[in-house]
């Protein structure tokens, strides 16, 4: 009965660190169907990952990842050591803007809730960033395509929706702090300069700068 014991808390600690290098974060809190409404409720991998917690990151230090507890005890966090070969996915033009956008709401709000925090948002507050601020899409994705990006996003834990369905506008949902292990700095740096610089070219052709913006003295 021990060595059964045994052979199935190796083989939940093995499907812990697939889930951690795959997701790169454990929450302690998730978000759980219950006769039709989505609530919080206790992860029991987190639970067992704190039960087993040496034994987790000796396996995952073996190859080549850390595991770090934020100092409130809710969130386990899977980072690559230096020199570690990182999988990469290719996305589409949508999908990286998607992330970007993400990425950005993500730095903007984690300032006021620390370095391992969730951030919440809305499809609503996405869209404009990407479609109003930043003027990335000629013309707002359609349903079916902000539900492929997004159900692929939810898919490898950059985000978890917590209310309504991705086809809907006032979806509400949590970007993961995974999302920092995730996206190229490097290249959402890139993009937001890209944007910003191309939204100051627009004001500059419309005269938005103009002191005289406003005046009403010809009428």
């Amino acid at each position: 009965m021990k060595q059964f014991y045994r052979m199935e808390t190796e083989k939940k600690i093995k499907a812990i660190c697939a889930m951690l290098i795959a997701h790169r974060y454990l929450c302690k809190m998730k978000w759980v169907s219950q006769e039709g409404e989505r609530t919080k409720d206790v992860s029991p991998e987190f639970m067992f990952c704190e039960d087993h917690e040496d034994e987790v990151r000796e396996r995952l230090a073996a190859v080549g990842y850390d595991l770090e507890l934020d100092s409130l005890g809710n969130f386990y966090l899977c980072t690559p050591q230096e020199g570690v070969g990182v999988r990469y996915e290719r996305l589409d033009r949508a999908e990286t803007l998607f992330l970007f956008g993400l990425a950005v709401m993500y730095e903007g709000k984690r300032s006021e809730m620390g370095r391992f925090a969730t951030v919440d948002s809305d499809m609503n507050e996405l869209l404009s960033l990407l479609c109003v601020t930043y003027r990335a899409f000629d013309k707002e994705p359609s349903t079916s395509e902000i539900r492929r990006i997004m159900t692929r996003f939810e898919r490898t834990g950059i985000v978890l929706r917590k209310r309504g369905r991705w086809s809907d506008l006032d979806v509400e949902f949590a970007i993961q702090p995974s999302i920092v292990h995730v996206a190229d700095r490097a290249t959402i740096d890139a993009y937001e300069k890209r944007y910003a610089a191309a939204i100051d070219e627009s004001g500059a052709m419309f005269g938005t700068d103009d002191d005289d913006a406003g005046d009403d003295d010809d009428e």
